[in-house]
């Protein structure tokens, strides 16, 4: 485990890099002014987590963070992110902002100070043809897969899917590809997940129990499909699994659950924490925020994280370790089930004690470095853990 404290509080972040050395963006969220994106490296060799660059961000609170691959235009590879933030000024509105990494960050060196490179802003005005959401602040901010000029945005009162020029100037213009009306079927959306083979179909939540996918072809003032009473009280993350084709989706929520659900017919879960008959191992003592699938076993391993403190890995696929290797606590696989045919989510790992506030999100490494979970906790810390070797032994033999 290594940790690094960023200087305020913060409650996004992302992976970023090429993968040869894993790093993280955290960015901070506070009214003070000042706001900015760190960029946290990791030092496997000896498990020490370093400072990379922190990165001005002068548009204020930073609410949600996603980053996508482009060619950097020299030969190299940068990082474009897209950051959803809410002024700070009293005179500046929420919007997304689209800026460039710097192309040579030393993860090994001393921290780079600057401020990050904007390639456009749109504000809330420009994304959603609902009157008065100028000053509306975007919750989540999501890159597709499939297309890395598309974006997700929703925000208190809407949910857009646009398509944003982040190669071709100084000032992107978006292109509206459809708007969620305000008081529709997801009230106050707050999270969201593209199709990882689509452009046009997003998984959303906000203030509700509900889970809607929605296909931008058809509009968006109805959803293709709904997952009611997919948790207690709110749904507050959502993530296609990326490498099964839109099949599976993953779930979390104020009941502390994570929950797994076959995409194609979501009428019950295919997996469900609370059914752990160990009830150290059925989810989150407070509200689950974040859920994310490993990008390069996204059957395998599955990671929450929630309010009371705790980063959790599930099993995604009932598979036990190996002859030979200790099973972490708790974990068990795939089995029982439910009074609805569901199966129970058995948890791999629990990370406890690192942090002392909420986790509000989690993130895995990219390219060759799948075992390392990043968490950032409402305090400025980052977290990152190493996922345990009895579970990588469980996966890779």
């Amino acid at each position: 485990m290594a940790t690094y404290d960023c200087d305020a509080p913060a409650r996004s972040l992302v992976a970023v890099g090429d993968g040869d050395s894993t790093m993280f963006a955290a960015g901070t969220q506070t009214i003070r002014g000042g706001n900015a994106v760190h960029i946290v490296s990791h030092d496997r060799d000896r498990d020490v987590a370093r400072c990379a660059a922190v990165l001005t961000h002068p548009d204020g609170e930073i609410w949600s963070m996603d980053a996508r691959c482009s060619d950097g235009g020299s030969g190299g590879v940068r990082d474009v992110l897209a950051t959803a933030f809410d002024g700070v000024d009293g005179t500046s509105r929420g919007g997304v902002a689209i800026w460039r990494l710097p192309p040579s960050l030393d993860p090994r060196g001393d921290p780079t100070r600057g401020d990050l490179a904007r390639l456009g802003t749109v504000r809330s005005s420009d994304l959603s043809d609902v009157s008065d959401v100028s000053g509306a602040t975007p919750r989540c901010v999501r890159w597709s897969a499939a297309d890395p000029a598309v974006l997700a945005v929703v925000a208190d009162s809407f949910l857009a899917i646009v398509r944003v020029d982040a190669e071709g100037g100084p000032d992107p213009k978006p292109s509206t590809r459809g708007a969620l009306p305000a008081g529709s079927h997801v009230p106050s959306p707050s999270c969201v997940s593209f199709h990882p083979d689509e452009t046009h179909v997003v998984a959303v939540a906000g203030f509700g129990p509900d889970v809607h996918v929605y296909d931008a072809r058809a509009g968006l003032h109805a959803p293709s499909q709904t997952v009611q009473n997919a948790h207690a009280l709110q749904v507050r993350g959502v993530d296609y699994d990326p490498g099964a084709a839109g099949t599976s989706l993953a779930t979390c929520g104020d009941d502390g659950a994570t929950k797994t659900w076959d995409a194609r017919c979501l009428t019950k879960p295919t997996g469900d924490s609370r059914l752990a008959t160990d009830p150290d191992d059925d989810g989150h003592a407070h509200w689950a925020w974040c859920v994310a699938h490993n990008p390069e076993y996204p059957d395998r391993l599955l990671a929450s994280c929630g309010g009371d403190g705790v980063v959790r890995l599930w099993r995604t696929d009932g598979g036990v370790p190996p002859a030979g290797v200790a099973a972490s606590r708790g974990s068990s696989g795939f089995d029982g089930a439910g009074s609805d045919g569901s199966s129970r989510l058995c948890a791999a790992a629990s990370f406890r004690g690192s942090h002392a506030d909420t986790v509000y999100q989690t993130a895995w490494g990219r390219g060759d470095d799948p075992w390392t979970l990043a968490s950032v906790s409402y305090d400025g810390r980052v977290v990152l853990d190493q996922v345990p070797r009895a579970e990588k032994y469980r996966i890779l033999l």
